[in-house]
C-alpha cells in the first residue's frame, strides 16, 4: 500500500484526484487543505509521498516546501521519514500543469486534453517516486549489510589503488590499531615493515599465482605500536580487465598460528630430551617399518648403538632368526587403525642372543590428513628372569585386566599361557601346532560344547589333571594336536580336551585373517564368563579373548 499526503485548497479538484489515484486499491490519500494540517498528518503518519500545490492560502506553496526544509516540517520528516519523495504542481498559464519531482529535480508539463491525464501523469510520477525511494531504501540496505558483514569478517581486507590504500574494513584497522580513515590514502608500503618487505611481497604476488588469480606471499604488517604481525596475503585486480581500479588485498592474521608452531617445536624439543632420558624402551618407526629413534635405556638394554639400528626395520635386527618371517609388523598393527593405539607382547634377542619377552604399546602419529607418519613404540621388558630354566612371560604388569570378573586364578592363567608359548617355540614332531583353551565358568563352557572324541581326562583323579602340575605338560602338549579345545575350570582342573564349541559365532566379531578356532574361542567367551587363549598354527601368535574380543595378543 502506498501513502499519499496531497495538500491542496481546492476541494473539488482533491475529491476527483483522490477518487482517480486510489480506484486501483494500492493508493490511500489523506487529504489536508493547509502547511499547519500537513505538520500534524506527518507527526502521526508516515508517508511513502507528499503532493502540495504550489498556492495555499496560508502559506505560497514554495515557502511550504522553504518549510520542509528548515523549520517544524523538514525536521519532523527527517526524524520520521527522512528524504520523502515530494512532488510540487502548479498552473502555466490555461492549459498546462507542472509536475515537479523535487527530490529527483525533475519537471513534467503536462498539456490540455482529456480531464484524467493531469491526474494520470500525477500518478505515474508518485509510483515511479516510490520505486525510486525503495530502490534506493534497498541499496542502502544493502550497504549497510555489506559494511556489516566486512567489519565482522576476521580476514582483513584493504582496496589498493595506484600503489595507495583506498579502502580497509575495520577488523583491519582495529587489529593494526588505528582507524580506517587514518589508514585511507597512505602508501601501501607504509602498511609493511619497510619498501624492500613490501616490495617482496608483491614479487611472492606475481610469482605465486593461482589458477583463479590470486596471487599469495606470507609476510608481515606493521600495527601502530611497532608491532609486527604475521599474515598470510592473497592479492588480485579488482577487475583483471581494467588494471586501474586498483587490487584488493586479503590478509590472515597468522599470530596465533606462529605462537603453536613455536609452542610445537619447544615442545618437540622437550619432547626428544624426555625420549633421551626416560627409563622405558622407546622405539619410533616409520611406516615401512624402519627406526627412525632408538633411545639410550633401549640401546644399553638391546646392546645396539643408535647407529647400528636406525634405518633398519625391528623385524630384521631384534627379534629371533627363526620368527622373523611370522613376526609382527608395528607399523601395521590393525589396531591401531581401529582402536587408536595397541599392545603388543613380543619374544625378542637381545645382541648377547638371549632372548627376552617385550610388552609394548603402540601409538600412531598422524600428519593433518589423517596419514600414518611414524609410530611410537614405548616397550617394557616383562621376562620372567626368577625361570632361567625356561624363559617365561611376566604377566603381572597386564594379567589383572584380563581376568577380573572371572573365577580364574592367577598361577591357572600363567600356566596355560606359559604351555602356549612352549607349544609355539617347540611344536610336534617338527610341526606346528595350533591350539585352545578356554578357562573359567567351565560348566557353562561344557554346557555349550560337545565331545569329538572321547574324553581323554574323563575319570582321572583331580590332582592328576591339574594344568599347574608340571608332571601333565608333555600330556597336554601331545593332546594338542587334536581338534578341538581344552575347558580348564578356574582353580586349575581339566575337564575335557578335543572339545567342540556350538555356540553361534555369527556374532563374534573377529580380525580377517582369523579363522574358525578363533571365532568359536570369541564366540564362547562372548556367551560365558571364561577367557579364551588360542595359539595359531600359522603364524605362532597366541590371542586371548574376554567378551568376545581380543584383549592381548603374544607374538
Amino acid at each position: 500500500m502506498i501513502y499519499v499526503l496531497l495538500v491542496h485548497d481546492n476541494s473539488d479538484t482533491i475529491e476527483s484526484t483522490r477518487v482517480f489515484l486510489e480506484r486501483r486499491g494500492d493508493v490511500r490519500v489523506d487529504v489536508v487543505h493547509s502547511t499547519k494540517q500537513a505538520l500534524e498528518r506527518a507527526r502521526s503518519r508516515r508517508y511513502d509521498v507528499i503532493v502540495s500545490y504550489h498556492r495555499i492560502p496560508e502559506i505560497d506553496g514554495i515557502e511550504f516546501l522553504a518549510d520542509m526544509t528548515g523549520v517544524e516540517l523538514q525536521r519532523e520528516l527527517k526524524s520520521r521519514i527522512p528524504a520523502t519523495p515530494f512532488i510540487l504542481y502548479l498552473r502555466e498559464g490555461q492549459n498546462a500543469l507542472v509536475l515537479g519531482d523535487v527530490n529527483l529535480a525533475a519537471e513534467v508539463p503536462v498539456r490540455a486534453g482529456s480531464p484524467p491525464r493531469p491526474v494520470a501523469e500525477l500518478q505515474d510520477m508518485i509510483y515511479q517516486a516510490v520505486l525510486r525511494r525503495k530502490a534506493e531504501r534497498d541499496q542502502v540496505l544493502r550497504a549497510d549489510l555489506l559494511s556489516a558483514i566486512l567489519s565482522v569478517t576476521p580476514l582483513w581486507l584493504c582496496q589498493v589503488a595506484s600503489g595507495k590504500v583506498d579502502w580497509v574494513n575495520s577488523t583491519m584497522a582495529r587489529a593494526l590499531g588505528t582507524d580506517a580513515a587514518s589508514l585511507k590514502g597512505r602508501d601501501v608500503a607504509d602498511l609493511f615493515p619497510g619498501k624492500e618487505e613490501c616490495d617482496r611481497a608483491f614479487r611472492e604476488f606475481a610469482l605465486r599465482a593461482d589458477d583463479k588469480g590470486w596471487g599469495h606471499a606470507e609476510s608481515e604488517l606493521v600495527a601502530k605500536d611497532g608491532t609486527l604481525v604475521p599474515v598470510r596475503l592473497r592479492m588480485r585486480p579488482m577487475d583483471p580487465e581494467n588494471p586501474s581500479r586498483g587490487q584488493v588485498i586479503v590478509a590472515e592474521d597468522q599470530t596465533e598460528r606462529k605462537r603453536l608452531e613455536n609452542a610445537i617445536r619447544e615442545q618437540d624439543i622437550r619432547f626428544r630430551e624426555f625420549l633421551a632420558s626416560a627409563s622405558s624402551l622407546i622405539v619410533k618407526i616409520d611406516p615401512e617399518g624402519a627406526v627412525t629413534f632408538f633411545n639410550p635405556h633401549a640401546q644399553a638394554f638391546f646392546g645396539y648403538s643408535e647407529a647400528e639400528i636406525l634405518g633398519k626395520r625391528l623385524q630384521d635386527t631384534l627379534i629371533p632368526a627363526g620368527s622373523r618371517r611370522d613376526a609382527p609388523d608395528f607399523s601395521r598393527d590393525t589396531r591401531l587403525a581401529r582402536e587408536g593405539r595397541g599392545l603388543s607382547i613380543t619374544e625378542m634377542v637381545l645382541r648377547s642372543g638371549e632372548p627376552v619377552w617385550v610388552a609394548w604399546t603402540l601409538s600412531p602419529i598422524r600428519d593433518a590428513n589423517g596419514k600414518l607418519s611414524e609410530v611410537v613404540c614405548i616397550g617394557h621388558d616383562i621376562t620372567d628372569h626368577a625361570h632361567r630354566d625356561r624363559l617365561r612371560i611376566s604377566t603381572a604388569a597386564w594379567r589383572d585386566t584380563v581376568i577380573a570378573g572371572t573365577d580364574v586364578k592367577d598361577e591357572v592363567f600363567d600356566s596355560v599361557l606359559h604351555i602356549c608359548v612352549e607349544i609355539a617355540r617347540e611344536g610336534r614332531e617338527g610341526k606346528k601346532l595350533g591350539t585352545a583353551f578356554v578357562v573359567g565358568d567351565a560348566d557353562s563352557v561344557l554346557g555349550r560344547s560337545r565331545q569329538l572324541i572321547l574324553n581323554p581326562f574323563e575319570g582321572h583323579p583331580p590332582a592328576e589333571r591339574m594344568v599347574t602340575n608340571p608332571d601333565i605338560k608333555e600330556m597336554i602338549k601331545e593332546l594338542a594336536q587334536l581338534d578341538g579345545a581344552f575347558v580348564v575350570r578356574g582353580d586349575g582342573q581339566i575337564e575335557a580336551a578335543a572339545r567342540y564349541i556350538t555356540v553361534d559365532t555369527s556374532r563374534a566379531g573377529v580380525p580377517k585373517g582369523l579363522g574358525t578356532r578363533h571365532s568359536s574361542i570369541a564366540a564362547i567367551t562372548l556367551d560365558t564368563q571364561a577367557v579364551g587363549i588360542v595359539l595359531s598354527q600359522s603364524g605362532g601368535k597366541i590371542s586371548i579373548f574376554r567378551n568376545g574380543r581380543i584383549v592381548q595378543e603374544i607374538s
